[in-house]
């Protein structure tokens, strides 16, 4: 039979390993943090807006929503994949899944298919496309720039 170790210790002396890792990792990442925090909240705290880049040009055609509008976007994903709330097929895996045109740079692509539960207790569907890029691209007044946008 092993005996518990931390029983025999008497109280507050040692430290097992565990707590040592974890309040050593606490420690790192409020060193880390705590040297940021008043440049954000100086930035935060600013009276002028950051800039707002030109916006991009969207990428021709998309995805045409059941009763819905057109969407300058395509879904990429296996072929013969079904959303189950939307009804939106994917289209395969060689489709653009920017929502912009003359763009070089990195896209992120997530669906998430599920329910949620509020905080009145109702069960909800839930579907989400969300998508991030950051990169170079042709602004519609044709200037380049670069920038990170995000699509949800």
């Amino acid at each position: 039979m092993r005996a518990d170790r931390t029983a025999q210790r008497p109280s507050g002396r040692g430290i097992n390993r565990r707590d040592l890792i974890r309040y050593g990792a606490s420690t790192a990442a409020a060193a880390a943090i705590v040297p940021a925090l008043p440049a954000a909240t100086a930035a935060a705290h600013t009276k002028e807006p950051p800039p707002v880049l030109p916006a991009p040009r969207p990428i021709p055609g998309g995805v045409k929503l059941p009763n819905g509008p057109l969407i300058h976007v395509f879904a990429p994903g296996p072929a013969g994949v079904t959303l189950p709330f939307t009804g939106v097929q994917l289209q395969g895996l060689d489709v653009e899944p920017s929502v912009m045109t003359h763009y070089r740079g990195f896209t992120a692509i997530a669906f998430h298919v599920g329910t949620a539960t509020g905080s009145d207790g109702r069960r909800y569907d839930l579907e989400t496309d969300i998508r991030a890029l950051k990169g170079r691209y042709v602004a519609q007044d044709g200037a380049v720039h670069y920038g990170t946008f995000g699509f949800i």
